[in-house]
């Protein structure tokens, strides 16, 4: 018999979870609770709780618990139960229940847009939305490392596990990580569905996205030349959970 779980299901796991592993840490030693807020986005809709915890039947429970210095998500203890795949982004303290969720900012921490990742028979599938951009063209990439402390340079270069070089149009190409240009209109706003071919949200896969970043650039991906295109400055970007 096949079992269907619901976000009720869903929520509730986590809130066992999160009690069945406070009982355990509490056993072995003293335990921390961290009432800091933790993110939830369930298969690309925003589930998170205005307060960052659960009411449990009028009790409240934390998202997240410290035990020894490390950071439980309870969740991730019962993803095979879920029957769904489970992702943690630490910068933001974000859980992605489903698909990857990637919370886009600009060079303030301003959140400006998202996007949701999915497998595909091609590759994965990138929807992509964002706000409060220059009208036109901006290049778009997939880039090595995580952005820590919301400095895009820290996301390194392109993903390019198979030693290509950059662009569409390079005989030497591609970077697993070079996107098409991201067009924005007149309003600054962008919207795009864009498959990564040939990548995966396998854990631990050589092409996997999971862990790396995505960055917009502030000009246009000329589309040959190595190693970004000539796309000039890093203007926003986020993790890809993992």
């Amino acid at each position: 018999m096949k079992t269907t779980f619901t976000m009720k299901h869903i929520t509730g796991a986590f809130l066992c979870g999160a009690i069945f592993f406070a009982g355990v840490a509490g056993a072995a030693g003293p335990t921390q609770m961290s009432f800091d807020k933790v993110s939830m986005f369930v298969n690309g809709t925003d589930r998170t709780s205005s307060d960052g915890q659960y009411d449990n039947q009028g009790t409240k429970v934390p998202e997240s618990l410290i035990y020894e210095g490390t950071t439980y998500v309870p969740i991730r203890k019962i993803s095979e139960l879920l029957g769904v795949s489970v992702y943690w982004e630490g910068t933001r303290k974000a859980v992605s229940i489903g698909n990857p969720y990637v919370v886009i900012t600009d060079g303030s921490g301003k959140a400006i847009g998202h996007a949701e990742l999915t497998p595909t028979d091609k590759g994965v599938k990138i929807h992509l939305e964002a706000s409060g951009l220059t009208p036109g063209k901006h290049g778009f990439h997939i880039h090595q490392n995580p952005i820590t402390n919301n400095d895009f340079n820290t996301a390194g270069g392109h993903f390019n596990p198979n030693g290509k070089k950059h662009g569409h149009d390079s005989p030497d190409g591609m970077h697993l990580g070079d996107m098409p240009n991201l067009e924005v209109g007149a309003d600054g706003t962008a919207k795009a569905d864009i498959i990564a071919e040939g990548a995966s949200l396998d854990k631990g896969g050589a092409n996997s996205l999971l862990g790396h970043s995505i960055v917009i650039h502030a000009k246009e991906d000329d589309g040959k030349t190595d190693p970004s295109g000539n796309s000039g400055d890093r203007i926003a970007g986020g993790n890809i959970p993992d």
